[in-house]
């Protein structure tokens, strides 16, 4: 099954904090912003809900007295077989040996564990992503966070994610933004070799003949190939790591000296007016933003930047409002 963003990807881990009242208010935030997205994930989020209550009830199923169901279940058989046949000769009671009730009673709960434990395998389990001009965040399940540029495609198994954190990146350009989790690395599977995350932000960009790494905060290990002869190159904050698939080396540039004001860094905003949100950006880089239009301003958007510069963030917002933009020696203009 293909989906495009997160039209159809279910955060079942944030939805498990809700249902047991644990989630925090970011994440809140997070899983109201997919329900809202579109009416189909309104949906799955009420049947994931009536679900749960079906599992519930099955777990209080497993802890009913068999013996005692059973012995009430088999007297109402008992009676209602003497009624209708009373030519047997056999008493009806003969036949229910004493071990034919722990069979039964083991079936019925070999097909209550059944539903629970597959019901997740009837829905397909392979997500595949796929990036677009306005580079939304997309939520793992663990809450990390990818974000694809336009043309780049991934794809996960949200069945095996929580135990096995890959995301494969098939091709193009993607920011990670990686939920630490002691001893459970999250890795970039690549077509040739791998990138594998020690608690960190990162991107990755797949070009024609090699593999770009540039590490925004943390470390992370690019590999020179799979298997366990794999050598891994570690790069810390601002070093880019290149990988050639040609010769299968790998080499490195420290980045350090550069601006970081330059580029965004984890700037989140959840509901927010253009305008208020573009006071913000003049904050961060200095720069002047003028948004034209009244009503404009007002407009309210969820979005979440790291690694772009203030270019790349005008372009996105003024694509995501289908509206127009310059850019000029006074700075940035969005209008109608």
């Amino acid at each position: 099954m293909e989906e495009n963003n997160t039209s159809r990807f279910i955060p079942y881990d944030l939805i498990q904090k809700e249902l047991d009242g644990t989630i925090s208010e970011r994440e809140g935030a997070l899983l109201e912003r997919w329900i809202s997205d579109d009416t189909e994930n309104h949906r799955l989020y009420d049947e994931i809900r009536t679900i749960s209550d079906d599992l519930i009830a099955l777990e209080h199923y497993k802890n009913v007295d068999t013996n005692s169901q059973w012995d009430k279940f088999k007297l109402q058989l008992d009676k209602e077989a003497i009624v209708q046949d009373q030519e047997i000769a056999i008493p009806i009671r003969t036949i229910w040996r004493p071990w034919m009730k722990f069979v039964a009673a083991a079936v019925l709960l070999v097909v209550g564990f059944a539903c629970y434990l597959n019901f997740d395998r009837w829905m397909d389990n392979e997500i595949r992503i796929y990036g677009s001009a306005a580079q939304q965040p997309i939520l793992l399940p663990d809450s990390s966070i990818v974000i694809l540029h336009a043309g780049a495609e991934a794809l996960f198994n949200r069945r095996t994610f929580l135990g096995e954190r890959i995301v494969e990146l098939k091709k193009g350009k993607a920011l990670f933004d990686v939920k630490h989790k002691t001893g459970n690395s999250f890795v970039v599977d690549l077509e040739n070799n791998y990138v594998r995350d020690i608690g960190t932000t990162f991107e990755v960009n797949l070009l024609e003949n090699d593999v770009e790494v540039f590490v925004k905060e943390g470390s992370v290990a690019l590999s020179s190939g799979k298997g366990d002869h794999a050598k891994e190159l570690i790069l810390q904050k601002n070093q880019k790591g290149l990988y050639k698939k040609q010769t299968a080396s790998l080499s490195k540039i420290d980045l350090s000296e550069q601006n970081d004001t330059e580029v965004a860094q984890k700037l989140s905003y959840s509901n927010i007016r253009l305008d208020s949100i573009c006071a913000d950006l003049e904050k961060h880089f200095r720069a002047n933003i003028t948004v034209v239009g009244d009503s404009l301003k007002a407009r309210k958007l969820t979005m979440y930047f790291d690694g772009q510069t203030l270019n790349e963030i005008v372009q996105i917002l003024s694509k995501t409002l289908n509206v127009k933009w310059k850019s000029g020696k006074k700075g940035y203009r969005i209008y109608e």
